[in-house]
């Protein structure tokens, strides 16, 4: 199963989890890494959950910003790191949606990942305004 490492500024990591746990209930092989320190501590922290969370089919890091220090810590460990993939601009639906595909090839886990996270970004349009209802009898 592909180990999933979250991270991000302040709460993020964690807010991100609660709100999928809801949905998908406890998630295993999981590490919650915030970013409120320094980068040398996130760096330290994200090196010891790789250890935990790689069982051998990868790892993925879900950071917030793209380009944000989560995102470059992690990006450079994966440049020395083996299978280590890193994904910016994590929103619910993409860390959802790969909650349940764990077992793909890691390569495969991101794209799908990132097709999630683009397709469920909508904004809402009205295609034909309501006119408002009138109150009978005052309800």
């Amino acid at each position: 199963m592909i180990g999933i490492i979250l991270t991000g500024h302040g709460s993020f990591p964690e807010g991100l989890l609660k709100s999928v746990e809801l949905i998908a209930g406890e998630v295993k092989q999981i590490e919650v890494i915030p970013f409120e320190e320094d980068k040398d501590s996130l760096e330290c922290n994200i090196k010891d959950a790789l250890k935990r969370v790689d069982t051998g089919s990868g790892v993925v890091c879900f950071t917030d910003l793209a380009g944000g220090t989560p995102f470059n810590v992690a990006s450079a460990m994966s440049s020395t790191h083996d299978n280590v993939h890193v994904v910016g601009g994590t929103n619910s639906p993409m860390l959802l949606s790969g909650l349940f595909q764990r077992e793909l090839a890691v390569n495969e886990f991101v794209e799908l990942v990132m097709n999630e996270g683009k397709e469920n970004i909508k904004q809402f349009e009205v295609k034909e305004k309501r006119q408002p209802t009138k109150d009978v009898d005052g309800i």
